[in-house]
């Protein structure tokens, strides 16, 4: 690994000044744009789309093309384009890309993974790889981690591509959108609207500049899941692009399929969409048999059962073996000689034994309106429609004593990797990509780009801070946090879980200190929670839901006093978790401090941490108020994570192993379907069941067997 990435840097370097005459020339370019009139700049587009032939959208033919002289002749034309693409933003949002923004625009257009700082302006640098391709009329999609942020910068980049004649669409789990000129909007929604823009507008002027958090979805319109797809780009997360992928191959007429062509991509938190979301496939499924007694008898037999008596939890393997006491205590409730002479009772033993130990409320889940709702143990975020798959979601409901859904079958099924893996084109962006490059090479094929940042990083990261006990830990956080407070310096807080934070609140309750609390069961006040924890002397307790996709702004005097102060309540398993929490503070060249607070009872510890940690333990024999100095404790946490992270990678590229081979097969079916919903769309005369099967004989002929 090391050696990767010796070697990745060297390349960096060299990648970084091979691209600097182009940068140059489109510098060169800014006058000139600049004194185009408004209507020119629409005309421009046009001159593009007939240079590369593609006047016609064609987003929806699944048309035969060399990509590799596409890519060459939007090259060609990409210094124009990007001019084009900056004077649009400078124009309608007082947005000017920096040098560091056009670099990161040229490294998406070709393809790669390009991690740019936080806070350095993802957003403003998608929009001009996303215009050069959709120049092609074959379409452009950027993938996002939830919906808001899917609306917020759909929104947001449609008021710079829309005057180019760039059409722009929005995907939610249940609606869709199409971005509208401000016009368009007040002759739809009438004086409302009117009231809206013109306020959004004074603030704009106010702030100097049009500013993410201003869009509020005024200009989007509701429409039909065709029509958005229809559009040049698309916004969207990656399980809706996903799940309209397997929901177009379960289509009964071609005239029912809507997403079309997968062309280009660019997936923003790539790192977070392509490595921590790889694990979970995308399923459809139905309800299958029903067999919800067997989870509630199954629950209350495991309660009777205690630990190390009956079984005993292994942390580090996320497993429960049963011993032969607590075989004997279940059969014995159960009245029968082998629980494991039947499978579907070991089956359901296993699941409640899962369920009690290994799944807690407010950690891996939530309970709302009675459901069991899965909270991403990644971002914090409730996972709202999500299941745990082979029966483990209905043994979790029987738990807690909700109520048992039916179990499912899948009817379809896609993992995220093959999913991206059928774009032409592919790309992301995100802040922390470095410490995953190995991973994105070997499985998407896609080199790191590391894109300098525009003014030097001056955040302060201290050394962490470790205790014997999470009491111990929890208590000198808040004495952390009350001198910062004292002096009037925002601090955000960062916590592994729904009930971490909720521990820390009310420690600060008790204290008397006013702060916010963001977690998954408060996820609907994220965008107010957010914009005012930059301000003097706030306070906020965030799950790593505040992560990702947001911008925290100081507030008047913060600078003076130090900038944003972030805190880590723990070190998660993985690296760039802790990085993407590091980087709230000290973006844009702010000032910043953040720190790290670490006990012997935290996860990643208990799992990974090993006999020498403990070793040291017993040593010292520390209390539980004292903290050590990091020191040899420092490898221990960083060889812990590595441990996690190189355990994490094994089960994704089994993953993909596994998945490769269906694929094989979901590509050869999915294909032939295709071809007869064509011909049956074509040829009136083939709707008679007999018809049917002659053309879905005629194409069976024509698969060549999978060796």
């Amino acid at each position: 690994m090391k050696s990767f990435l010796t070697g990745l840097f060297d390349s960096n370097d060299k990648q970084l000044k091979k691209i600097q005459p182009i940068i140059d020339q489109i510098n060169d370019l800014e006058d000139e744009y600049r004194d185009l009139k408004d209507s020119e700049l629409k005309e421009k587009t046009l001159q593009f789309k007939e240079t590369l032939g593609s006047t016609e959208n064609t987003t929806r033919i699944l048309d035969e093309f060399d990509a590799s002289r596409q890519k060459r002749d939007l090259f060609q034309l990409l210094p124009e384009a990007f001019a084009l693409v900056r004077e649009s933003a400078r124009r309608y949002t007082n947005h000017r890309h920096f040098d560091v923004q056009l670099q990161a625009g040229y490294f998406l257009a070709d393809n790669k993974i390009t991690e740019l700082f936080t806070g350095e302006g993802k957003t403003n640098a998608a929009t001009l790889a996303l215009y050069l391709y959709a120049l092609t009329g074959r379409g452009a999609h950027l993938v996002t981690v939830n919906d808001y942020l899917a609306r917020r910068d759909g929104e947001w980049n449609g008021h710079v591509l829309a005057p180019l004649g760039i059409t722009v669409g929005v995907i939610n789990n249940n609606s869709q959108y199409k971005y509208v000129s401000d016009e368009e909007v007040i002759a739809l929604k009438g004086a409302e609207a009117k009231d809206e823009i013109d306020e959004r507008k004074a603030a704009a002027k106010k702030a100097g500049r049009l500013k993410l958090d201003l869009m509020s979805g005024t200009n989007l319109v509701e429409c039909s899941k065709k029509e958005v797809y229809e559009c040049d780009v698309v916004y969207g997360t990656n399980n809706e692009f996903g799940f309209d992928y397997l929901r177009d191959n379960m289509a009964r007429r071609i005239e029912d399929r809507v997403q079309g062509r997968l062309h280009y991509a660019i997936i923003d938190e790539a790192d977070s969409i392509l490595i921590d979301e790889a694990r979970t496939p995308l399923i459809i499924s139905q309800s299958a048999e029903d067999s919800n007694d067997m989870y509630s008898k199954f629950a209350q037999v495991v309660r009777s059962l205690n630990p190390e008596e009956h079984y005993t939890v292994d942390e580090k393997e996320q497993s429960v073996s049963i011993s032969d006491n607590g075989i004997d205590l279940v059969e014995k409730k159960l009245g029968v000689k082998n629980v494991y002479e039947d499978a579907e009772l070991a089956y359901h033993l296993d699941n409640a034994l899962k369920a009690k130990e290994l799944y807690s409320l407010d950690d891996q889940y939530i309970v709302r309106n009675g459901e069991i709702i899965i909270v991403d143990e990644f971002t914090g975020r409730a996972m709202e429609g999500r299941r745990y798959s082979e029966g483990l979601h209905q043994a979790i409901e029987a738990k807690e004593g909700v109520e048992v859904k039916q179990e499912s079958k899948t009817l379809a099924t896609i993992t995220l990797q093959n999913y991206f893996r059928l774009y032409d084109y592919l790309a992301g962006m995100t802040a922390t990509a470095l410490t995953e490059a190995e991973e994105f090479s070997n499985i998407y094929k896609l080199d790191v780009v590391v894109v300098p940042t525009n003014k030097p990083v001056i955040r302060t990261d201290e050394n962490d801070v470790v205790y014997r006990s999470e009491t111990g830990k929890f208590r000198a956080i808040i004495e952390d946090i009350k001198d910062s407070n004292d002096k009037g310096q925002p601090v955000l807080v960062g916590t592994a879980s729904v009930e971490k934070s909720e521990v820390l609140s009310q420690m600060l309750e008790r204290e008397g200190i006013k702060h916010n609390v963001l977690n998954a069961k408060q996820h609907e006040r994220e965008a107010h929670i957010i914009q005012d924890a930059g301000l003097k002397g706030q306070v906020t307790i965030a799950t790593n839901m505040a992560g990702r996709g947001t911008d925290i702004a100081l507030g008047e005097g913060v600078v003076e006093q130090g900038g944003l102060y972030v805190i880590g309540s723990e070190r998660h398993e993985s690296r760039r978790i802790d990085n993407q929490l590091r980087g709230r503070s000290g973006r844009q060249g702010d000032p910043g401090r953040s720190r790290f607070y670490v006990s012997f009872e935290d996860d990643l510890m208990k799992r990974f941490g090993g006999d020498r940690s403990q070793a040291i333990l017993e040593r010292v024999g520390m209390e539980d108020d004292m903290p050590i100095s990091i020191g040899v404790l420092g490898k221990i946490i960083e060889n812990a994570q590595k441990k996690v992270e190189a355990y994490n990678f094994d089960i994704r590229k089994r993953l993909v192993e596994y998945d490769d081979v269906l694929n094989q097969q979901r590509e050869i079916i999915y294909g032939l379907r295709r071809d007869i919903l064509q011909i049956i769309s074509e040829n009136s005369d083939v709707s008679s069941e007999e018809g049917l099967l002659d053309v879905s004989e005629k194409e069976l002929k024509k698969i060549d067997p999978i060796v």
